[in-house]
C-alpha cells in the first residue's frame, strides 16, 4: 500500500542558503541537554522530541509531541507527565515499536556499576534493562523488566530484527567491570524477542562467540569495552550484522550471522500419515527461548574485514611526551601493549556515500595526540563487497575528514579530537550522501575546536567542511537527530550541546553563539549549554523524497521495517539523455551511541528531478521480499508493506 502523506506544516523559503536556527519558533523552550532524539510517539507520522537534561545525577526525560495549531504550521508541546522514570545521567534510553502494535515504546538499560564499592542500585523502578509500552499519545506504561538481561555497564543499545522472524531484539553494548581498576570488561548482550505464551515479552541471551575467555593480550578475548553498537546489512546475505564499538583503544568487533542450513543427509521417509516435521526456528512454545538461541550462528569477521582498527598497533608514544614528563609528571606513560593501539570509537553512521549498492560507515572517534599514531582516527570504512565479493573496509586518504594540523608544535602537539556522535544524510538533495560530526568534551583552539560540523559531499566523492558557510556556530555539539519537521523533503536536524571539559574561554565563545550570555553580559554570569533546531534551507532549490515505511509482521517484518534497504531510479541532473542514477538507502534503526535514532525514515535527494522513476524496496525478512513502486513524486509518503 502506498500513501501520499499531506503537508500540515509550510514555511516561506529561506533566501539563505544553509541552516537557521528554528528553536524558539518550533516551540522548544531553552533546553540545557546534550542527548536528543525524534521519534513518532502518538501515530501521527510526525517526528515527536525526547530530550534528556544535562545533570551529573538523576533526571527525568522530557517529552515533547508536534502538535498542529492552524493555519498551515505547527509547534512542539511539553507532555506534563509521560511516565518515563527517573535516570541515572549514563543509563541509556532509546524508542521502538518491540510489540508490533504501531506505537513507539521506551526502552530502558540501567548503567549498573555495580561491582564498585560505592555502588547504589536504582532508588526506583525499573532496576534492570526494561521496555516501557507507549500508550499512543506521549506517555508510557510501567516497566517490563527484562530478567535475561544480565546487570552491567551499559552504555548503548541497537534495536533491529537479527534473525529475520518479524520481532525486535537488542544489542546491548556493556563497558567495564571496574573503570580503573584492569581492562576487564562485561561482554555484551544480544537479546532475541520470541514469542511469549504469558502476554509479556519474551527474550532470550545469545552467548557472544567468545566472550567467557579470559582476557588475554595477544586476542584481546572476553568482554571489551562498548560505546556503540549497530545492526546494519552490509551484504545482500539473510541476515544483518552485529557493529561492535570499543573503548580504551581496543579493538573492534563485527559479527557476521548466519541461520543453520538445511541438513544435507539423508531423508527419513514419513508415513502420510505423520505429522509433518518442525522447522527451525520452531518447536514447542514452552521451548522457544532454546530453539531461538540454538538458530542463530556468529563469528567476528573485523580483523579480516579491516575493520577492527587501523593498521598502526605499535603503542608507542611520541617522544615529546617523554620529554614534556621530566616537568610534568602527569605526561609519563607507558607504551601500550598492541591490544590497546587503535580506537576509542563512539559512535557509526551507515549509508551508500559512494552509490555502488553496499553499505558503507562512519567511526567517530576520540584522538588524543599523546597517544601517538596508534591513536586511531575518525574515518569513513568504505565497503568493497562489489570490488571483492566480501565485506571488506579500507579508508582512502582522499575521504580524510580531520582536523590535525600540519606542522606540530609545542603549542599544539597537545591536541584532541573529540568526535562523539555521526551521522550521514543528503543535507542538500544532490544525491549524495553528506557528514555530520559532533564533537565535545575537549577545550582545544581551533581549528581542533570541539563543535557541529558538517562536511557535503563534492562531485567528485570527498568531503569539504562547509559548518560556517552554512550559518551553523554550535560548540560541544551534543547527540544529534534528523527529521523533516517542515515536510519539505529535506532533513532538519536538532542537535544537544554540553559544556563537559570546556575551559572558561570556550564556554564563553559558546554561550555567545548560542545566546545564554551577549557580549554585555557580567564576567560572572555563567553560560548555558541550549539545544538547538535547524531547519534545513540549503535544499530549498532542490526536490526531496521522505519514506516512512510500515512493515507486516505476518511476513516476518517487524512494523518499524528497520533493515529494509530502498533503490530509486533518479534523474539526478534533469538531462534525459544521461542514464538515471540508482540510489541506495537502508531503514536503519536505534543504534551507535547512547541509544542515538533519528526519525524512523528514509530520505532521498532528488537533485533536478521531481521523482523517482523507480522505487525497489527489498524487505528484511528471510525470503527478502521486494516490491516495486514507479513514478513516485517528491514529497512525504507512507509505503505499507502488503497484507
Amino acid at each position: 500500500m502506498f500513501k501520499t502523506l499531506p503537508l500540515i506544516f509550510g514555511f516561506a523559503t529561506s533566501l539563505m542558503a544553509g541552516f537557521e536556527d528554528y528553536t524558539a519558533e518550533a516551540g522548544l523552550p531553552e533546553l540545557d541537554a546534550s542527548r536528543v532524539i525524534s521519534v513518532d510517539l502518538n501515530g501521527d507520522r510526525r517526528a515527536d522530541l525526547v530530550v534528556r537534561p544535562n545533570t551529573y545525577g538523576s533526571n527525568y526525560a522530557r517529552v515533547f509531541i508536534f502538535t498542529p495549531i492552524g493555519g498551515g504550521e505547527g509547534r512542539f508541546k511539553e507532555v506534563e507527565n509521560p511516565g518515563l522514570p527517573e535516570l541515572n545521567t549514563r543509563d541509556v534510553l532509546t524508542f521502538a515499536d518491540m510489540d508490533n502494535d504501531g506505537r513507539s515504546d521506551a526502552i530502558i538499560a540501567r548503567y549498573l556499576d555495580y561491582l564498585q564499592n560505592d555502588f547504589e542500585p536504582p532508588a526506583n523502578p525499573p532496576r534492570r534493562t526494561s521496555i516501557l509500552l507507549g500508550q499512543g499519545d506521549g506517555t508510557f506504561g510501567e516497566p517490563h523488566e527484562i530478567s535475561t538481561a544480565p546487570a552491567a555497564t551499559t552504555a548503548s543499545i541497537a534495536v533491529g530484527d537479527v534473525n529475520a522472524d518479524g520481532l525486535l531484539d537488542l544489542w546491548l553494548g556493556n563497558w567495564y567491570e571496574r573503570y580503573f581498576s584492569g581492562y576487564e570488561a562485561f561482554a555484551n548482550d544480544l537479546l532475541l524477542q520470541y514469542p511469549s505464551t504469558d502476554g509479556k515479552f519474551g527474550f532470550a541471551r545469545w552467548p557472544i562467540p567468545g566472550e567467557s575467555a579470559p582476557i588475554n593480550g595477544d586476542t584481546d578475548s572476553g568482554g571489551r569495552p562498548t560505546y556503540g553498537t549497530a545492526i546494519a546489512w552490509l551484504d545482500e546475505g539473510k541476515l544483518p550484522y552485529l557493529i561492535e564499538l570499543n573503548y580504551g583503544r581496543r579493538w573492534n568487533r563485527l559479527y557476521r550471522l548466519t541461520l543453520p542450513q538445511p541438513h544435507p543427509g539423508k531423508i527419513i521417509k514419513r508415513d502420510a500419515d505423520d505429522p509433518p516435521p518442525i522447522t527451525r526456528p520452531g518447536g514447542h512454545a514452552f521451548y522457544r527461548a532454546d530453539e531461538i538461541v540454538r538458530s542463530l550462528r556468529g563469528e567476528d569477521i573485523a580483523p579480516a574485514a579491516g575493520f577492527d582498527g587501523d593498521r598502526i598497533r605499535h603503542g608507542i608514544h611520541p617522544r615529546w611526551l617523554e620529554e614534556r614528563a621530566k616537568d610534568d609528571p602527569r605526561f609519563k606513560r607507558d607504551d601500550e601493549p598492541p591490544f590497546r593501539a587503535n580506537g576509542n570509537e563512539f559512535d557509526v553512521a551507515v549509508g551508500d556515500i559512494d552509490n555502488d549498492g553496499d553499505f558503507d560507515l562512519f567511526i567517530s572517534t576520540i584522538i588524543h595526540n599523546w597517544a601517538g599514531p596508534s591513536s586511531d582516527r575518525s574515518r569513513f570504512l568504505v565497503n568493497r563487497l562489489k570490488e571483492t565479493g566480501r565485506v571488506t573496509f579500507d579508508s582512502p586518504k582522499e575521504l580524510n575528514v580531520d582536523r590535525i594540523p600540519t606542522i606540530v608544535t609545542p603549542e599544539n602537539r597537545n591536541f584532541n579530537q573529540g568526535d562523539i556522535f555521526a551521522e550521514l544524510a543528503d543535507l542538500n538533495n544532490d544525491g549524495r550522501l553528506d557528514l555530520i560530526i559532533c564533537s565535545s568534551d575537549y577545550s582545544d583552539p581551533p581549528p581542533h575546536d570541539e563543535r557541529l560540523r558538517i562536511f557535503l559531499q563534492q562531485p567528485d566523492g570527498t568531503f569539504a567542511d562547509k559548518t560556517a558557510d552554512l550559518g551553523i556556530d554550535h560548540l560541544g555539539a551534543g547527540q544529534p537527530t534528523l527529521f523533516d519537521v517542515d515536510r519539505d523533503g529535506d532533513l532538519d536536524l536538532v542537535v544537544g550541546q554540553s559544556f563537559n571539559r570546556l575551559n572558561k574561554e570556550r564556554r564563553r565563545e559558546a554561550g555567545l553563539a548560542n545566546g545564554s550570555i551577549s557580549a554585555d553580559s557580567a564576567d560572572d554570569e555563567q553560560p548555558r549549554p541550549r539545544l538547538r533546531l535547524y531547519r534545513n534551507t540549503l535544499a530549498d532549490e532542490s526536490a526531496g523524497m521522505v519514506l516512512r515505511l510500515i512493515g507486516n509482521p505476518s511476513q516476518g517484518v517487524a512494523r518499524d521495517a528497520y533493515g529494509t534497504i530502498v533503490k530509486a531510479a533518479v534523474d539526478l541532473d534533469g538531462d534525459p539523455d544521461t542514464p538515471d542514477v540508482w540510489l541506495h538507502r537502508q531503514l536503519i534503526g536505534p543504534g551507535g551511541h547512547a541509544g542515538k535514532r533519528s526519525d524512523g525514515v528514509v530520505h532521498f535527494g532528488l537533485g533536478k528531478a521531481k521523482e523517482a522513476k523507480i522505487l525497489e524496496i527489498t524487505w528484511p525478512n528471510a525470503e527478502r521480499t521486494k516490491a516495486v513502486i514507479k513514478n513516485v513524486k517528491a514529497g512525504n509518503h507512507m509505503i505499507i508493506m502488503g497484507n
